[in-house]
């Protein structure tokens, strides 16, 4: 019975050897992988820099190389060259979108959104958004509707790369059927840049005329502001009389006050005579970003607003407007109006 039990243990210590041995070797051999695969990663991206931004006859060989490759050699160079494109610029960027539209990137970034996987689908959106190529709208259209969240984020983020105002309306339908979307079409609209302005002017003209979605309405709003469209002030100060699509009036003052548009003072003093505390803080706030001191004297009285966050919105309006609105500030009991006042010390202070 002795035996058997030292016989068990030595097994057992054998055993346990083994594995440490085994655990090791595997940890050596991943180690040296890795070093191996950023040895390579390495060669490769040097290669990649020379193309771009080497000597004439440097650059050249190495553009030439690098057509070359194929298979999987040539794969390792797109994967980099992908990886690269958001942090070159001007020629640079230009060469490297070149070289890989030359290999057929484009075709195998649309292959991958045909692809079972979500996350090869995902990554073909994704490249077709690097490349920024027109012709990849129609593939970009479609996943939107993906049915994975992902696939639908990505091609959002992409149709702002590729820069082509036409998205603007699907990047609404997108956001009309998943409202999670918001901050990925509203960070598109602002790449799609002043281009996109006319058909967000079209598209909020129509909210008014035949609502539809309120959040599509309000988006719309929104993107005039963030992209300062000053020629949509009319527009937005008819959708800040609007009523009957909740939230819109509240975005319209928002726009309105990035705009910085003068001729909305009145309509935004109105607004702050409204029952939705919401609309008359958003109404206050853009009135001290307008910055005009006519609204002074009104913004003054409504210092004694039932609701907290007007009032102390209010006060912070005034101290925009400079010394009339610190005149007013002073000239009143309210202790928002004292709070404001403290805080702007405290700044000039500093």
């Amino acid at each position: 019975m002795r035996n058997l039990v030292w016989i068990l243990l030595v097994v057992l210590g054998v055993t346990a050897l083994v594995m440490v041995v085994g655990l090791v070797a595997l940890r050596v051999g991943r180690e040296l992988n890795d070093r191996r695969r950023e040895t390579k990663h390495a060669e490769v991206r040097q290669v990649i820099l020379t193309a771009l931004m080497g000597e004439p006859g440097e650059a050249s060989r190495a553009r030439t190389g690098l057509r070359n490759r194929t298979g999987p050699a040539w794969s390792e160079v797109e994967d980099q060259a992908f990886a690269m494109i958001p942090k070159v610029k001007g020629d640079s960027h230009d060469a490297l979108v070149s070289l890989l539209l030359s290999k057929g990137a484009s075709a195998r970034a649309a292959a991958y959104t045909r692809s079972r996987s979500q996350v090869r689908r995902a990554r073909g959106a994704h490249r077709l958004g690097a490349l920024a190529q027109g012709d990849a709208l129609p593939v970009l259209f479609g996943l939107l509707h993906d049915k994975a969240f992902l696939v639908r984020r990505m091609a959002v983020r992409a149709l702002g790369r590729v820069g082509n105002p036409l998205a603007v309306p699907s990047l609404l339908d997108a956001l009309t059927d998943d409202p999670r979307l918001t901050r990925d079409v509203l960070a598109a609209v602002g790449r799609l840049g002043p281009a996109a302005s006319p058909m967000l002017r079209c598209e909020l003209l129509r909210s008014l005329s035949e609502p539809v979605d309120n959040r599509r309405a309000a988006l719309t709003a929104v993107g005039l502001g963030l992209l300062g469209d000053v020629s949509a002030a009319p527009l937005l100060t008819v959708a800040l009389e609007d009523r009957d699509q909740p939230g819109l009036a509240v975005a319209a003052a928002e726009a309105l006050g990035a705009i910085g548009a003068p001729e909305a003072v009145g309509p935004l003093l109105r607004a702050m005579r409204d029952q939705d505390p919401e609309l008359r803080t958003a109404a206050a706030k853009a009135l001290g970003s307008v910055g005009d001191v006519r609204a002074a004297n009104r913004l003054a009285e409504s210092l004694r607003d039932r609701h907290h966050l007007t009032s102390r919105a209010v006060a912070g309006a005034l101290l925009r407007l400079g010394d009339p609105g610190r005149q007013a500030l002073r000239a009143s009991p309210s202790p928002y109006a004292a709070e404001a006042l403290a805080v702007h010390a405290v700044r000039q202070g500093a």
